[in-house]
């Protein structure tokens, strides 16, 4: 036979670039998600629980149980404001400025914010809508401290740092965006993998698999919860283009531009200092201000009432209609004249610019929403704590997957060596910090909420106490992710604080049952719905975070296919979760 013609040496193939443009989004997406991933996640999971700030505040001031759920369009409501006005004069007579909230189906108390300073810090009252009179409640931050945290990282109530804090969010929020948009260029099969969920492979492809269905299932969501986010304190990161556009005589007019934003007129705000003296304000008459109010609005309800005195001193009341009117954030409202009850003028912003800003604003707060779209939210934003959790897992995963044969190289080609190299040491504190964060926040939140019912009602600085407990408990995870991740690695990592964070939680009504009388064996029976359903869903949390534990525990044998050991174990396996083909994985998963 005759020898066969040599084979033509393939040409080199041409660079895709493509492929380049995705392998450097790849890079993108992995180092702009790892680099603030834990903070992300702890803010994505603080704002989800904002969606119910106001259960959580309800539930963390049992005193205020009993109070019926009020209609916003009450026409009653203008008795009611005035009950609670007369009962602040009385407190306060020289009050120089007030915001009254006044009750709806989410919160059955009227909240008085109050200064008798030119520019002070308001303080808080709550205000019983039958009676007028003041409720005497717990200090506590209750569900404000989730909603503060979310955006500033609030770590006392009277933050000093709050500045700070949104500067560090907002550039969080900017390479959460980046992450999004990278990753939507990297993954070129996104819709395919939206239906494709392999949990029993185990492993990298599992968790790469958890993370494509969460980032792809909701992903409008993402981009607009991310962009709105960061548009709303555009002030605050984009100051340049309201300098251009606002110039005065004495640098920028950002009063000017404030009141464009908000439909008022510049020269009706105020400018006063903390330390200016300013006027008591009259006695006012509010049901027949607020009924014309109503009939302007053709019966709509009315969400807030304020007391205030103009940039000329005169004193005014301007009403805001309820925010779960509209979709656009801020409400319209109507000023008028504190002494004669004359209406003056109607605040509203009407600009295209402005309009497109408040439905951002708007979409972010959902303050228009209901009970049953608020769950659908509260879903959305578990997802999206999800997806950024399975990223910093699989972040982990894919490292100690490649370290694992690295190191079986390594071995095959120096046999004689006693021992392979161990893990390295970034990895294990990736590992560590994971757990810190991605178990340990939820351990601390129920201990903040644990700490409600058990600090002191009498102690001094008890909303500060509270805070305390919580960041007491996400440190003491910190140092127990450290000691089974970097100092000796264990498989009880992982399912340690999450066995202790889902004892917790499940103990919740149980704690509440021992210390007040608003637990499910009187609030079931009597329908009382809001009350009933903090304390079930605190249980379900509890649950969850048990079986998570039970699945993590040290020692559960893998389903699905038979674990073949592809490496010699070169290190105590630290602790993350377990894994079903990298036994060694410094990841686990």
């Amino acid at each position: 036979m005759a020898a066969e013609a040599p084979r033509k040496a393939k040409s080199p193939r041409a660079p895709n670039d493509r492929e380049g443009f995705r392998q450097a989004m790849s890079w993108l997406h992995t180092w702009a998600g790892l680099i603030l991933g834990w903070l992300l996640f702890a803010i994505f999971l603080t704002g989800t629980l904002s969606f119910f700030k106001n259960e959580f505040n309800l539930w963390m001031r049992p005193e205020m149980h009993g109070l019926q759920p009020v209609d916003a369009a009450d026409p009653q409501m203008a008795q009611t404001a005035q009950k609670a006005l007369d009962a602040l004069v009385r407190k306060v007579p020289n009050v120089t400025q007030w915001i009254m909230h006044l009750p709806d189906d989410r919160d059955p108390a009227v909240n008085i914010l109050w200064r008798d300073t030119g520019n002070g810090r308001f303080e808080t009252l709550r205000m019983h809508p039958q009676t007028g009179e003041a409720i005497d409640t717990r200090q506590t931050m209750g569900g404000d401290f989730f909603y503060r945290f979310h955006f500033e990282l609030r770590t006392a109530q009277k933050g000093r740092w709050t500045i700070e804090g949104r500067w560090v969010v907002g550039v969080a929020t900017m390479l959460m965006f980046v992450a999004l948009i990278s990753g939507v260029i990297t993954h070129r099969r996104i819709f395919k993998d939206f239906f494709t969920f392999r949990p029993a492979k185990g492993g990298q492809r599992a968790w790469l698999d958890a993370h494509n269905v969460t980032g792809v299932l909701v992903l409008p969501f993402y981009l607009m919860i991310t962009f709105s986010g960061l548009m709303i304190f555009h002030t605050l990161y984009m100051p340049a283009g309201i300098a251009t556009a606002y110039k005065g005589e004495k640098g920028v007019d950002s009063n000017a531009y404030f009141a464009d934003l908000q439909g008022e007129k510049a020269e009706s705000r105020p400018r006063r200092g903390a330390a200016d003296k300013v006027e008591p304000l009259p006695a006012i008459a509010l049901p027949p201000i607020l009924t014309e109010a109503r009939a302007r609005w053709n019966g709509g309800r009315i969400g807030s009432v304020q007391a205030r005195r103009d940039a000329k001193g005169r004193a005014v009341v301007e009403v805001t209609r309820h925010e779960g009117d509209r979709l656009q954030y801020r409400p319209p409202r109507l000023l008028f004249d504190a002494t004669t009850g004359q209406w003056l003028d109607q605040a509203d912003a009407t600009g295209p610019a402005v309009k497109t800003y408040g439905v951002l604003y708007g979409l972010h707060m959902a303050r228009f929403a209901d009970v049953g779209l608020r769950w659908a939210l509260f879903g959305f934003g578990l997802l999206g704590s999800l997806m950024i959790a399975t990223g910093m897992v699989l972040w982990s995963v894919k490292r100690s997957a490649k370290s694992q044969t690295q190191a079986s190289r390594k071995g095959a080609a120096h046999a004689a060596d006693a021992a392979a190299p161990g893990t390295p040491f970034g990895e294990r504190l990736v590992a560590a910090i994971n757990i810190a964060t991605l178990a340990g926040l939820p351990l601390a939140c129920g201990v903040y909420l644990a700490s409600n019912r058990l600090v002191p009602l009498n102690m001094a600085g008890r909303a500060d106490a509270e805070l305390a407990w919580f960041f007491s408990a996400w440190g003491l995870a910190l140092l127990w992710a450290l000691a089974c991740a970097v100092v000796r690695p264990s498989r009880m990592g992982w399912s340690v604080p999450l066995g202790a964070a889902g004892l917790v939680w499940a103990l919740l009504p149980v704690i509440n049952a021992l210390t007040t009388h608003t637990h499910l064996g009187i609030t079931l029976p009597a329908g009382e719905w809001v009350w009933a359903s903090m304390d079930l869903a605190f249980l379900t949390t509890g649950l969850l975070l048990g079986w998570l534990s039970w699945r993590l525990r040290p020692g559960r044998a893998p389903k699905g296919k038979a674990v073949a050991a592809k490496a010699p174990r070169t290190a105590p396996a630290a602790a993350l979760p377990a894994a079903s083909d990298v036994s060694v994985s410094t990841s686990g998963a």
